[in-house]
């Protein structure tokens, strides 16, 4: 394979900006080297991370911080807690690390978000670098400053908007991921072109079989895409207050699918995909979405082997009560997002429980 060139995208939000780099097999002593410049370095990571690729990291952070310590996590959801957030903080407290600190998250979406939350929250807050190696993280939770830890009465409910200092994206960790990581990821890439890039849909439509199977240099042409669509998004709304609020396309639905299955029977990017086929049947009702539309999200749910139908049968019942818990709410109404077609998404609230439930319905219940 030859060489691929590395990839940045600028995030600017407010008066701050940093770079997401992205490649494969690129990170190297003197890009974690001139991060870290002689800082106090907290490694919170994976426990699940390789060997190899955990060593040679490891090994490039010691050699260029003034102190290294790390901390090794099961990325769980029932993990992503207020006693993990503890754990990390105990030991930068026991350990005297100063406000110049800087914590590097090396892992999915879980260690993404406990490592930026723990940043957050540390004295007042503090710098830290994300290292994603999920598919997942790569595309989604690494980018905007989103950070947050599960309560026993809803996920993400305790949280904040802590942005990173820098991203690195290293697309060869994916060879190391089991398949079901590989679809979830797909999942939330397939989203972005769904509710902001018709082109990249259609692009994606082309070549989500090389995808599936990891092909470079699409694959990082892919992440880099979606990130550059999230980006976009984020900069113009940090704190999700206006246009932000089109990436949980799919997610009421998906959380609450999550809560029902006990965050065992479905991962995220499982839900989520049953979330947007639920989400597209109700655009279908709110929108006139066409029926075209909806079957090509179909089809490429179908292309890249992402489950269309549910586990088991899942009361509709169930499911609008469980997402009642969902955080994004206005009011007493819960808001979801909406399609007027393929690149083109809105929020709406206010809609009737039998509305929603038809959508339920027609979506999950037919195979």
């Amino acid at each position: 394979m030859n060489k691929m060139k590395l990839e940045t995208v600028e995030i600017s939000i407010n008066e701050n900006s940093y770079n997401i780099e992205i490649g494969n097999n690129f990170l190297s002593e003197e890009i974690l080297s001139d991060l870290v410049k002689k800082k106090e370095v907290l490694l919170v990571h994976d426990k699940n991370i390789p060997s190899s690729a955990l060593n040679k990291i490891e090994s490039f952070l010691k050699s260029s911080s003034s102190e290294f310590l790390k901390v090794e996590l099961e990325a769980s959801e029932e993990n992503k807690s207020q006693a993990s957030i503890e754990t990390i903080h105990n030991l930068l407290l026991e350990k005297g690390f100063s406000r110049q600190c800087i914590l590097v998250g090396l892992g999915g979406g879980i260690i993404c978000d406990l490592c930026g939350f723990a940043a957050a929250t540390y004295q007042r807050g503090v710098d830290f670098v994300l290292i994603p190696t999920t598919l997942l993280a790569q595309v989604d939770a690494s980018v905007g400053g989103k950070t947050a830890i599960n309560h026993p009465k809803g996920k993400n409910m305790i949280g904040s908007f802590h942005q990173p200092i820098r991203v690195l994206i290293d697309s060869s960790f994916l060879s190391t991921l089991p398949e079901r990581e590989i679809k979830s990821g797909m999942v939330e890439m397939i989203k972005h072109g769904i509710i902001e890039d018709e082109d990249y849909f259609n692009w994606l439509e082309e070549n989500i079989n090389q995808i599936s199977k990891l092909e470079e240099p699409i694959m990082c042409e892919a992440i880099k895409r979606s990130v550059e669509i999230k980006s976009n998004i984020v900069s113009q709304d940090e704190k999700e207050a206006g246009i932000r609020a089109i990436l949980n396309f799919g997610h009421t639905f998906g959380h609450g699918i999550e809560l029902v299955g006990q965050y065992k029977e479905y991962n995220h990017g499982e839900a989520v995909a049953l979330g947007i086929l639920s989400a597209a049947k109700l655009s279908q009702m709110t929108e006139d979405l066409s029926s075209e539309c909806v079957e090509r999200i179909y089809s490429v749910f179908n292309k890249a082997g992402i489950r269309t139908t549910t586990l088991k049968e899942i009361n509709p019942e169930d499911l609008y009560s469980a997402m009642q818990s969902d955080k994004k709410k206005q009011g007493k109404d819960l808001n979801f997002i909406v399609l007027e077609k393929i690149g083109k998404a809105k929020k709406i609230n206010g809609l009737s429980k039998e509305k929603v439930l038809k959508a339920i319905k027609t979506s999950l219940f037919t195979s």
